[in-house]
């Protein structure tokens, strides 16, 4: 029995996500700042206007390499590529104050919302594509000491153009000392494992009982401080009568029961 392909992206962002009131945006620009803007871009450095890079299978594209302490505001990427699986064969990594193991491991596609592979218009606030395949992200990613992002082609075939732009601030004085990182978790199942492949009617699942996430499909599993900040799931349904019911459940501190669904 054919069973659903789910594709999950899950972020953790260490600071509180406010939308940014336009006015008062505007109304602070007078105010003077305690950063610096940045940009690290795919310009060309000739001065032409060959302003993107290309990506040979297995190589690994730097898209920052920033000391710190500094705060990542947007980043924008659009991409030219003959290979139909791009947005899956390039993964994206951000590295944070050195360390050996990236916060951020995901294909491109995943991590801008796209997890079946194809170009999709949406926005929010943190993610949004628009027209022409433009990617945006406006998570905030503060770093204390040094950032680090990289894109790697892990398919077969060629990315002709990588475009990007990621703007930061640099800053003069340390983060507070309490400042959290952005993390994001990709998994992915193929099939995923259902309560029941015995359904013929979406009104089969009402019998189906689960107070305790037994058999869930799991989006995150993490310890420490942080907040949830949201997730991203794709869904590739190849078996009639199922319309994508089911309960989120979130387990905190090692409850038995959810505490949140």
């Amino acid at each position: 029995m054919n069973k659903p392909v789910i594709l999950i992206l899950v972020c953790l962002l260490t600071l509180p996500l406010v939308a940014q009131d336009s006015s008062a945006w505007l109304s602070s620009l007078p105010q003077p700042k305690d950063y610096v803007q940045h940009r690290s871009s795919s310009y060309d450095r000739s001065g032409g206007n060959a302003d993107a890079r290309p990506v040979a299978p297995g190589e690994a594209l730097t898209l920052l390499d920033e000391a710190g302490p500094g705060l990542i505001t947007h980043v924008w990427v659009t991409i030219a590529s003959d290979d139909p699986n791009h947005l899956k064969a390039l993964v994206l990594r951000m590295f944070w104050d050195g360390e050996s193991s990236p916060s951020v491991e995901a294909p491109i596609g995943d991590f801008f919302g796209l997890g079946l592979g194809d170009y999709h218009l949406y926005q929010s606030i943190p993610l949004q594509v628009g027209s022409d395949k433009a990617l945006n992200c406006f998570f905030p990613m503060p770093f204390q000491k040094h950032a680090r992002i990289t894109v790697t082609n892990e398919g077969a075939i060629k990315t002709d153009a990588f475009y990007f732009n990621i703007d930061y601030r640099a800053y003069s004085k340390p983060l507070a000392a309490d400042q959290l990182y952005f993390h994001a978790q990709y998994r992915q199942a193929a099939p995923a494992q259902g309560t029941t492949n015995q359904w013929k009617s979406n009104g089969d699942m009402d019998n189906k009982k689960n107070l305790d996430g037994e058999g869930n499909y799991v989006w995150m599993e993490a310890t420490g401080r942080g907040h949830f900040v949201g997730v991203t799931m794709s869904v590739l349904q190849n078996q009639d009568k199922w319309w994508g019911e089911g309960d989120d459940m979130f387990f905190v501190d090692g409850e038995k029961l959810p505490s949140r669904r």
